[in-house]
């Protein structure tokens, strides 16, 4: 029986490159030799794409560009290559793929781009497709599109680059309309050191103007002081929610699972989490954060389209409890990808 070729997609431009570094050797671990055939390529930080003939220990090191086998490499949007181009001796020579696995994160990776050259070249990829990609990337719109369909987020406000010479009206708006403290943060981006909470308009003048720097758009939260959740959701036609976990260290995304809640309580976050996936155009995984106020209230927060895929983060955990273990998980996303591809539209 022949292998399914698999391309591996890691790295990328934004400053989450080590953590896709990290799910990319850890999905490359689990894959089962004799049925999978790896096709190892990696985005380096300045955007160069580069085939990686090396060992999953280079890339977990992120010392995978050192390699002297590492060769420029493209994937072609031409169907009738689907595959690679890889520069061998001053010539391009092209290598079949059967299904695409990117774990890239952030700007040019889980924003809808790489989703739309995977569909240009005729390939079945893992989880969301350009539609949910770009929605999610942009926390503004994601806030405003699930605010639309009665999906509760915490308030929020946006300021846009066209707002940029009167600033001063915005922070009178959101002022109004919101007390401090405030979470600022780039629309577009989910680690940034862009980030950070204002208590003051002068914090709130400072924070906006570095969120700048990084994105076209800077969202400005009320600031949740409440128990925080994880929630997972998985599948295409009838996608299901993991159990709920509790944050019990944000700083290392430690996981209570599942979380200590009245049953009614936690059948409600699952309910809205696998109802914003559907909302949303979700397709095949992502991973919900949500918020209860001490007033009761459940609040979603961020919505993650490629979360991290190591045996501990968040999404496979979740997903473990469901007795999805990471081996199985990974191929099942696989398998799924390959199902839907001639369902794309």
């Amino acid at each position: 029986m022949a292998k399914t070729r698999i391309l591996i997609l890691f790295g990328g431009t934004s400053p989450e490159h080590t953590e896709s570094l990290k799910s990319a050797a850890a999905v490359m671990r689990v894959l089962p030799a004799d049925q999978y055939e790896l096709v190892p390529v990696g985005i380096n930080h300045n955007g160069r794409w580069l085939f990686f003939p090396g060992d999953t220990e280079e890339i977990e090191s992120n010392c995978w560009e050192e390699n002297p086998d590492c060769s420029p490499a493209v994937l072609s949007p031409d169907p009738a290559h689907s595959g690679i181009l890889i520069l061998e001796d001053g010539n391009y020579a092209h290598r079949r793929v059967d299904v695409i696995f990117s774990t890239l994160r952030g700007r040019y990776g889980e924003d809808g781009t790489v989703q739309g050259l995977c569909e240009l070249a005729g390939l079945p990829y893992i989880g969301n497709g350009i539609l949910g990609s770009a929605v999610c990337r942009s926390k503004a719109f994601t806030h405003k599109v699930l605010n639309a369909a009665n999906v509760r987020t915490p308030r929020w406000s946006a300021i846009f680059q066209r707002n940029l010479n009167r600033l001063e009206h915005e922070y009178d708006k959101i002022e109004d309309r919101m007390d401090y403290p405030l979470y600022v943060k780039p629309s577009g981006c989910d680690r940034s050191a862009a980030s950070g909470i204002a208590k003051n308009r002068d914090e709130l003048a400072m924070l906006v103007k570095r969120a700048f720097t990084q994105d076209g758009t800077v969202l400005i939260e009320e600031l949740i002081l409440g128990r925080e959740f994880r929630v997972a959701v998985f599948g295409y036609d009838l996608p299901f929610a993991s159990y709920v976990g509790e944050v019990t260290d944000k700083q290392n995304e430690t996981l209570s699972i599942p979380a200590d809640l009245d049953e009614i309580v936690a059948d409600q976050i699952r309910k809205i989490a696998v109802r914003a996936f559907c909302v949303l155009d979700c397709k095949g995984l992502a991973l919900f954060d949500f918020y209860c106020t001490a007033e009761g209230e459940i609040l979603l927060g961020e919505v993650n389209t490629m979360p991290t895929l190591t045996e501990t983060a968040a999404y496979p955990a979740l997903m473990a409890d469901l007795g999805m273990r990471f081996p199985y998980l990974i191929e099942k996303l696989i398998e799924q990808a390959i199902e839907h591809a001639d369902r794309a539209f």
